[in-house]
């Protein structure tokens, strides 16, 4: 591997490190459910968190993912700027008065901490390139022993679920997990990314 080929390949790393990782864990459809009419459609999009910062990021960028998409809908800070006003009597009559069709609740069910081995770099010729980059696993089943260290890896675990407005029924659900993200901007991303695919997987917009 020459000299600027190493240097790409470091720098793609680099840049696939900073990103946060979300990955869908679980995901469940009421059997025999069927979304609103296209032209009828309008998602409430509700966020239960522990700041507004966050609510607010969450329900714009699931806002604005859907209107891509095609799908009209709104947040529910436009009518409840105070989250702890959020529950669902208050939003009955929003959903009734509105026209919403359908409810998006997106809720933080877990945060989980694990370390991980991170083997000793190492810059120099042959093969240490390639070793830089062995898992844990290399080094446990090969009964080496290299210098190294152990990072702390945060996982935040999302639930996102649909209720049809017409009977308020549970109609879907994913379970998310996003693995350390640099700032809230590239966690609400990957998170809300990952769900609205998802969703069109699972054809329930």
């Amino acid at each position: 591997m020459n000299h600027s080929i190493r240097l790409i390949f470091l720098s793609l790393l680099a840049l696939l490190g900073a990103c946060a990782s979300t990955q869908v864990e679980e995901s469940w459809t009421l059997p025999g459910y069927a979304p609103p009419p296209a032209e009828q459609r309008k998602v409430l999009v509700v966020t239960l968190a522990s700041t507004e910062t966050i609510r607010k990021a969450f329900e714009l960028a699931f806002v604005k993912e859907l209107e891509e998409n095609g799908i009209l809908a709104v947040p529910s800070l436009q009518w409840m700027p105070d989250s702890t006003q959020v529950n669902r009597d208050s939003l009955r009559p929003i959903v009734a008065q509105n026209g919403i069709t359908s409810v998006l609740v997106n809720s933080l069910r877990g945060i989980e901490t694990s370390k991980t081995y991170q083997p000793a770099e190492q810059i120099g010729p042959g093969d240490n390139l390639y070793r830089n980059f062995d898992t844990y696993m290399v080094y446990s089943s090969s009964g080496q022993h290299e210098t190294g260290s152990y990072a702390e890896m945060t996982e935040y675990l999302l639930e996102t679920n649909l209720f049809d407005a017409r009977n308020e029924k549970l109609s879907w659900s994913v379970r998310t997990r996003t693995t350390d993200p640099t700032s809230l901007e590239a966690g609400v991303r990957s998170v809300v990314s990952k769900v609205i695919q998802q969703a069109e997987n699972d054809n329930v917009f």
